[in-house]
């Protein structure tokens, strides 16, 4: 492909038209489970499906669960993982370039980003 374009490649369009026809189906199905007596889909001969009391509760377990993961588990998460606030890896790392480290070679150069020292940012910050 010459040109860029946003469009999608026609092997992922394929595959993204068979999941939006899925994706209507499913919630046709879900919608005839729910709203649908029983009785009309037994004369169908649709005898073994769950209970309309399950067109409620799993959508509304779901949603709990989700809610619990966002504001519970994935928080803790990242608490675990992080560094404490009183540790140094919150300050600096290894890859840091401290100012005293750079040595100019010509009148023009332009320095590099470096690192400022936390004593001096304190000092500018709150004097």
């Amino acid at each position: 492909m010459g040109e860029h374009t946003p469009a999608p490649s026609p092997g992922r369009s394929y595959y993204g038209f068979v999941l939006y026809l899925l994706g209507w189906a499913g919630i046709v199905i879900y919608l005839v489970w729910a709203l649908v007596p029983h009785s009309y889909l037994a004369t169908l001969g649709l005898t073994y499906v769950p209970q309309p009391y399950w067109a409620l509760a799993l959508p509304s377990v779901v949603i709990m669960l989700l809610v619990v993961f966002v504001f519970f588990i994935y928080p803790a998460i990242n608490f675990m993982l992080a560094p404490p606030p009183n540790d140094m890896r919150t300050i600096t790392d290894s890859k840091a370039i401290k100012k005293e480290d750079y040595q100019a070679t010509g009148a023009y150069d332009v320095p590099p980003v470096y690192d400022l020292p936390i004593s001096q940012v304190c000092r500018v910050l709150y004097r």
